[in-house]
């Protein structure tokens, strides 16, 4: 499907890639639950169960999918060049699958600040704002993929001649980024929703996909280091130092991505591929997320506030319990009850 004289080049459709990969949304459906289980308990309860090995992983995860699911369209449909890739029709349609939910959560989001709290509002440039992905936690990773529509192909591109040096020039920029603003002393706040601070995660996903022959000796080289990594990064004081260290923000960094690649291998090559719910909320994981932001951003205080305390009768363990139950139940099936309806109105 390369360019030559006289032919004109087929635009690449869109594709559902996770109707070819179930694995996928399993895998997306693990994450967003992991992601509700995060804002909701704290930090210490994850470093108590070795969380940082897999409930952290939650982000790095979906970074790693993104990169997948994009260079499996590409590559199902025979896409060669720069045109192709970035088809404007593919590229709306792509935005727009992501953008409309995103708008609505967004301007939920002002509305509840207009009556909660309006002070947060004073001096906010709202353009700026919406491209920095809003308020709430967790908000950085809405402009990341974003961001991973436009530089995915490029990155799937790049692995279409080698998909080991692509690799390396994402890890050399990544690396190169992280230097830049470790020296320029930029906040780590400011630079989560910048793509290029997870590159090597997007990259290793594009690897999954292009790569022809895996070198498991490296794979396994690379997962030991990034599992001594994150054992010093969250359970010695070793980096505690460097400006803006967190153990959950020591886990978003370029050395912890490839026990995150091994997790997904392992995710494609042993999970179910017949498991209905699980897929279903997988498919439904981008309105999920937007519904636990919303959640975390004031209802969630209510709710623990005039109903799970009360009926925890002072139990510390009956109320985790009831916070983990009742916060994956409203969040998935808020977000899949909108998924759903969005669908059906789209079509």
């Amino acid at each position: 499907m390369g360019r030559s004289k006289g032919k004109r080049e087929t635009p690449v459709p869109q594709v559902e890639v996770s109707k070819g990969v179930p694995q996928i949304d399993i895998l997306k459906a693990f994450a967003v639950i992991a992601v509700i289980l995060l804002h909701a308990l704290p930090a210490g309860v994850f470093l108590a169960i070795g969380g940082p090995f897999y409930f952290w992983q939650a982000v790095p995860i979906f970074l790693v999918v993104a990169g997948f699911t994009g260079a499996f369209a590409y590559k199902k449909y025979g896409a060669t060049t720069l045109r192709q890739c970035y088809d404007p029709p593919l590229l709306f349609r792509r935005f727009k699958r992501l953008l409309i939910p995103f708008a609505i959560c967004w301007v939920i989001e002002i509305v509840m600040l207009y009556y909660l709290a309006p002070d947060r509002l004073a001096g906010v440039s709202l353009p700026l704002n919406f491209i920095t992905g809003g308020f709430g936690w967790g908000a950085y990773f809405i402009p990341l993929i974003l961001q991973s529509v436009l530089i995915v192909p490029l990155l799937y591109l790049l692995a279409r001649r080698s998909p080991d040096w692509m690799v390396i020039f994402a890890l050399a920029v990544n690396i190169v980024f992280d230097v830049v603003v470790y020296f320029a002393g930029w906040p780590p706040d400011q630079t989560a929703p910048i793509y290029l601070r997870f590159i090597f995660a997007g990259a290793l996903g594009v690897w999954i996909v292009t790569q022809k022959k895996r070198n498991n000796t490296v794979l396994a080289i690379g997962g030991l280091v990034s599992l001594i990594y994150i054992g010093l990064s969250c359970y010695t004081p070793l980096f505690t130092s460097f400006p803006g260290f967190t153990e959950y923000a020591a886990v978003l960094q370029a050395p912890a991505f490839m026990w995150t690649v091994i997790l997904v291998l392992a995710g494609l090559a042993y999970l179910p591929a017949n498991s209905p719910t699980l897929i279903k909320i997988g498919k439904a994981s981008w309105h999920i997320f937007f519904v636990q932001l919303l959640y975390f951003f004031a209802p969630a205080t209510f709710v623990y506030e005039r109903l799970l305390i009360p009926l925890s009768s002072g139990s510390e363990g009956a109320f985790v319990m009831m916070i983990i139950t009742t916060d994956i139940i409203i969040c998935v099936g808020l977000g899949y009850c909108w998924y759903r309806t969005e669908s059906r109105i789209m079509t």
